[in-house]
């Protein structure tokens, strides 16, 4: 005859109730060693995700680092998606996050280290580090054009009664005359930055504000591109493209939003990468 056991009805209910509770604790317990507490820690893993880079440098809107042949960096505002994954290598293991700058679209950025017992967390964190800083720099970047945006509508009401339109500041203009030089020598970074630079010191210039617009929204800026074309249209509401100024604001608002509503589609493995794949070697 088979033997059973029983258990009073006081220790029953004891050892359910641990059962029941034993998944929630332990989960709970992982999920806080993978989630970021503070932006000081968030920085913390992203260093330790990088530590095989060198020059390690983060900001509140960049991860900058570089290795023995280049420098990269990775735009925390225009991140869209993160993912994390594992794969092999023959007999190796390899922990995998993966990330989209929405302007790099369709590229994909990576980084990898080979999975070696006490540092196996290292991606999982980089990767909760990457949507915690990324999470925390749009919303910085939202309070910076709001703003930027405040100001530039306390300017207009005399921009617009002025009989005569102020002329451009001395220092201003130096910003204009590097920015079409690095127009003509197609390099765009540096003509957005300069445009950028002449319009915080004189924000109601329409060609400059139509210019940055125009380059931010060619280089998948957006909203930078729609920030700058909507202060166009203040300026020259009147102008001949002014329509179609209104629908460059359109498509760009579509593309980033179309962009942000996907970000669940990350890829399981990498595509085209735009920042090299280095792995950590093995010690």
């Amino acid at each position: 005859m088979q033997r059973r056991w029983y258990l009073p009805n006081s220790k029953l209910a004891v050892a359910a109730m641990a059962l029941c509770l034993l998944p929630q604790t332990v989960f709970a317990h992982k999920q806080k060693d993978l989630e970021p507490q503070d932006q000081a820690q968030a920085r913390q893993w992203v260093e330790e995700g990088l530590d095989h880079f060198k020059n390690v440098k983060v900001t509140d809107q960049y991860i900058l680092y570089s290795d023995s042949q280049n420098n990269y960096a990775i735009a925390l505002p225009r991140i869209v998606w993160t993912n994390y994954t594992e794969k092999s290598s023959g007999r190796s293991l390899y922990e995998l996050v993966q990330w989209k700058d929405y302007s790099q679209e369709p590229n994909i950025g990576f980084v990898q280290e080979r999975y070696t017992r006490g540092n196996e967390k290292h991606m999982q964190r980089f990767k909760a580090a990457l949507d915690y800083l990324s999470a925390a720099a749009r919303e910085q970047v939202k309070a910076q054009y709001d703003g930027q945006w405040q100001h530039f509508e306390a300017l207009l009401p005399g921009w617009r009664e002025a009989a005569v339109k102020p002329v451009m500041p001395e220092a201003a203009r130096e910003h204009q005359v590097l920015a079409e030089y690095a127009f003509k020598e197609k390099d765009e970074e540096k003509a957005i930055r300069e445009y950028m630079a002449a319009l915080e010191i004189f924000p109601t210039w329409p060609e400059g504000q139509f210019n940055l617009a125009t380059l931010a929204g060619e280089k998948k800026y957006y909203e930078l591109a729609v920030m700058h074309m909507k202060e166009y249209l203040e300026l020259s509401p009147d102008s001949p493209d002014a329509q179609a100024a209104k629908d460059s604001i359109i498509i760009w608002r579509d593309n980033l939003s179309t962009l942000r509503a996907g970000d669940s589609n990350a890829p399981e493995q990498p595509g085209k990468a735009s920042f090299r794949n280095a792995s950590k070697k093995s010690k």
